[in-house]
């Protein structure tokens, strides 16, 4: 570099800052939110960026899949808006995924450049889950569609702010066409007053330090965080690990899908090619690379370093291949709502076995690896208003070398909360009657894997549309070194003539009055054999239900 060397101290501390401001404008944005899917959810993210695009800070709080996306959306939004073409208090629009930006159409990113003396010196990203953008069934992500089109409206890069001002017809557009509509305005406006809030932030450590000082530290923080992430990777095994793993269907009634990948490490630098997974498919299950990036930049982050700074410092060393035309590099116009949902989850998993083989210790079974997601919409008697529940569930961790997996939690890409009960019955024509584990779904093992959770539903309207988006049934968790592979998702519709059927894992069905929904999300995977296991943590597990004594018998040996 040929700034001067910016001391460990400051390097810390104006980090720790950047990343203070993006943690800060995300729980702004979630405070103003109104849909319960992002203010009790936290679906969404936001980061910073420098003018050229390098990401140089992004909150926790966030979804690794919109973090990981959002270097495609600022370059998609830059290559049809330059940043010539901003002006103090624009702000652009998009959810369309071709060729880069969010994994699907609910998610819409907002883009704003912060100016300081008349030039522009940061740009701040925002993207949220919104609960419906219209299409083919509520909540924009249904099966029974094969193209874009089918699945909701799609927005270019547009500008929705012109110098602090909406454009109404724009936004009346939008409106027009989503079923939910107080929902989009309360979560849209949310978005822009989080970059007012980045707006108003960057000012005031502006006032602390000159452009120049600001400047060194920010590449400085990046170099950083790319020669941590080198070192890092040099303390892997160098060599070539590939791995595979399926998606049961496309949802479409297509074959096993295949995901496989070819790690490549050697002298400080990681390479995912995807070569060999399926062609894209008929249903919505088709990705664009800026997903792949985003899943091998987190399951790297976790493996080398989980502090590593979330930037685009720490992304350089990494490269991702993976060819037009097939599932994780599909052609325009395939259908990609539940890629996010899917795909992206069993992705990482790929990942994690393919660096188990030079990282033991660092990684964990299968976990559920899919979300679960349930969409649940219509017209609450309540109200009379349109409304749209939407919801992913947690599943098991799968277990590591040294310790069980964590039972019923959200992992991998996701990282938004439960929606809890209350919420859940004050905002719609629902009922919780049931929450909690589900026993014996977890992988045996020396370790065992997390137990998948149970969430029923009695549905208390007139009639709605529910769209399931699962998958784990056919190929189940993995384990480990032995360890045992984990129970998968099952779901139940009990009518109210007291019927109960299993729905299929990818289906959109219609719910009437006195309809129970009944969600079992996968267990993760086990590790080493089961017949080391301690009887003591046997014993545990009877006695606090995560296993039965037909679990227990079958698996560790009636004598436990």
């Amino acid at each position: 570099m040929s700034e001067p060397t910016v001391s460990p101290i400051r390097l810390e501390i104006m980090r720790n800052r950047w990343r203070g401001i993006a943690e800060e404008v995300c729980a702004a944005m979630i405070r103003a939110s109104y849909s319960p899917n992002i203010r009790d959810r936290f679906d969404c993210s936001t980061a910073l960026a420098l003018p050229s695009g390098e990401i140089i800070a992004q909150a926790e709080i966030g979804t690794p899949l919109h973090l990981g996306n959002m270097p495609g959306v600022i370059n998609s939004v830059l290559a049809r808006i330059p940043l010539r073409d901003f002006a103090e208090g624009d702000a652009v629009i998009t959810n369309l995924p071709y060729p880069e930006g969010p994994g699907h159409l609910p998610d819409v990113s907002m883009v704003s450049a912060v100016f300081h003396e008349g030039r522009p010196v940061l740009l701040v990203v925002t993207t949220s889950h919104h609960v419906d953008m219209g299409g083919y069934a509520p909540g924009s992500m249904p099966f029974g569609v094969t193209e874009i089109y089918q699945e909701g409206l799609q927005i270019p890069p547009v500008k929705l702010f012109a110098r602090g001002v909406m454009d109404q017809g724009l936004y009346d557009l939008i409106q027009q066409n989503v079923r939910t509509q107080r929902e989009l305005r309360g979560d849209l406006m949310a978005q822009w007053a989080a970059a007012c809030t980045a707006t108003a932030r960057v000012h005031e450590l502006y006032r602390t330090a000159t452009p120049a000082e600001i400047a060194r530290d920010l590449h400085a923080i990046l170099d950083h965080a790319e020669a941590s992430m080198r070192a890092g990777l040099r303390r892997l095994r160098p060599g070539t690990y590939e791995f595979e793993d399926f998606l049961d269907d496309d949802g479409a009634g297509g074959d096993p899908v295949r995901i496989r990948v070819k790690l490549t490490v050697a002298d400080g630098r990681l390479e995912a090619d995807f070569a060999g997974t399926s062609p894209q498919v008929a249903g919505p299950l088709n990705a664009r690379i800026t997903a792949a990036r985003a899943c091998v930049y987190y399951a790297v982050k976790a493996v080398v370093d989980p502090d590593l700074p979330s930037c685009a410092g720490a992304q350089r060393p990494i490269t991702v291949r993976a060819e037009e035309g097939t599932l994780l590099q599909a052609r325009f116009p395939a259908a990609i709502g539940n890629a996010n949902i899917l795909t992206d989850q069993r992705v990482v998993d790929v990942l994690f076995g393919a660096l188990y083989q030079c990282a033991p210790d660092r990684v964990c079974a299968a976990c559920s690896s899919e979300m679960n997601l349930t969409n649940i919409g219509g017209v609450n008697p309540a109200t009379g208003d349109y409304f749209n529940f939407v919801e992913t569930y947690g599943g098991g961790i799968g277990a590591c070398h040294d310790l069980d997996g964590e039972d019923g939690i959200q992992n991998h890409l996701t990282n938004t909360q439960n929606t809890p009960v209350e919420v859940v019955e004050r905002n719609y024509p629902l009922r919780v009657t049931r929450y909690g584990l589900v026993p014996d779904s977890g992988g045996a093992g020396r370790h065992r894997g997390g137990c998948g959770l149970v969430r029923e539903f009695l549905f208390l309207g007139e009639r709605a549309i529910m769209t399931l988006s699962s998958d784990r049934r056919r190929f189940t968790p993995w384990g480990l070194d032995g360890g045992g592979p984990a129970r998968g998702a099952h779901t139940y519709l009990t009518g109210a003539d007291g019927r109960e059927r299993e729905l299929p894992t990818k289906t959109v069905v219609t719910l009437a009055r006195g309809d129970r929904i009944r969600i079992e999300t996968p267990g993760g995977g086990g590790w080493g054999p089961a017949a080391e296991r301690p009887a003591a943590a046997v014993a545990s597990d009877l006695r606090n239900g995560y296993i039965s004594p037909a679990f227990a018998a079958a698996h560790y040996g009636a004598a436990r």
